[in-house]
């Protein structure tokens, strides 16, 4: 079974994301996901790696880094399906993470999530109807803010698990940022628990940096988590 540290890190950064396999290094082609249509669909691929002083304990005994491929994949009736897919050159079975969402795009809501995993032989999957209205899961708030760009802080609703979070988005300005051997120019914004707000607290915190242009892609995913960070980060064409 998957131990809860590497699960929890997992699960807690990925709580948001999506999947479709092609080469890695594949870079996506700069469109707008404002102006997607049916039967587009966008594939971003990096590396991962655990940090943070439990993230390198974990290190020792676990896979620490790995590949992951997002997809954003529209679908009819203003709907779009997202999926990240974890996989690592150190396990030796065909060990993967996967999370997926559907979301309303009209409506800005979290449909459906479903996530599944293989882990030394065992292999388990569950998925979740998102009975609230109003609310987002981590990926589709992450299609959100690629859409949307927000420059002032917003409060919203987060679904995980069944549960919701009050969380505070906080833009955070534009800065250089190297992808390879490019600069590139990268908005950064960081998704917290609201403390202000009753609720459950989210423990965890969330950044991400999006290209400063129309394409607006992630090209860094970090998540943090008590000692331990999960950080994925966009793999350049070669």
């Amino acid at each position: 079974m998957l131990s809860p540290l590497p699960r929890l890190l997992i699960a807690a950064v990925l709580s948001a994301c999506f999947f479709v396999v092609t080469p890695l290094g594949a870079e996506p082609s700069p469109s707008d996901p404002a102006s997607l249509t049916a039967e587009t669909t966008e594939e971003f691929h990096y590396r991962w790696r655990l940090g943070g002083f439990a993230g390198r304990l974990a290190g020792m005994f676990l896979p620490s880094k790995g590949d992951g491929v997002l997809t954003f994949e529209n679908l009819p009736g203003g709907r779009l399906e997202s999926d990240l897919l974890i996989t690592s050159e150190e396990g030796d079975d065909g060990e993967f993470w996967r999370y997926g969402s559907l979301i309303d795009t009209d409506n800005e809501q979290a449909l459906r999530a479903w996530s599944s995993y293989r882990w030394r032989g065992e292999e388990k999957e569950r998925g979740n109807e998102v009975e609230e209205d109003g609310v987002l899961d981590v990926v589709s708030g992450i299609w959100m803010l690629r859409r949307d760009r927000p420059t002032e802080q917003l409060k919203l609703t987060i679904w995980s698990d069944g549960k919701l979070y009050p969380v505070l988005i906080e833009p955070e300005g534009t800065t250089n940022y190297t992808l390879g051997d490019r600069l590139l120019r990268a908005r950064k914004y960081t998704i917290r628990g609201d403390r202000t707000t009753p609720g459950r607290p989210w423990k965890g915190r969330l950044e991400l940096w999006f290209t400063d242009d129309e394409a607006a892609m992630p090209v860094e995913i970090r998540i943090a988590r008590s000692l331990a960070d999960l950080r994925l980060k966009m793999v350049q064409r070669p």
